[in-house]
């Protein structure tokens, strides 16, 4: 379901992480957060450690915030990734939330890539009128 307070919420986030105001950003995490990226195996605990981790990241990526579904607790936010080098990745990130906060969020991105010639007569472009 749709929250748009919410989804105010994880866009505003989500600009003070584009301006570089990582301790902006940190003020939408409890204390305790767990950010998660299995496909690296990573892990950082707490929100001093991930601010940490944003501000030494050389070149961090901006987010646009694409979709933004929550139930209860649980959240998920689709995003692009755009890097320097005009690159921009797909992202899913499943956030837990708690008192308001984002208490986890779990990683998930992949570079895009062209779908196999067998699977055209199946699909549309996604946004693409049915």
């Amino acid at each position: 379901m749709t929250d748009p307070d919410f989804a105010a919420t994880i866009a505003a986030a989500f600009l003070a992480f584009n301006e570089r105001r990582f301790g902006d950003f940190a003020t939408y995490m409890t204390e305790d957060v767990i950010e998660t990226y299995p496909q690296s195996g990573e892990q950082i605990i707490g929100r001093d450690r991930q601010r940490a981790f944003h501000e030494a990241f050389p070149n961090p990526p901006t987010f646009t915030v694409r979709n933004v579904q929550r139930s209860g607790d649980l959240a998920v936010v689709e995003l692009d990734e755009s890097y320097a080098d005009g690159s921009v990745w797909k992202d899913a990130m499943i956030l837990t939330l708690r008192d308001g906060l984002v208490a986890s969020l779990t990683g998930y991105f992949g570079e895009p890539f062209p779908a196999p010639d067998w699977r055209r007569p199946f699909t549309v472009e996604p946004d693409h009128p049915r």
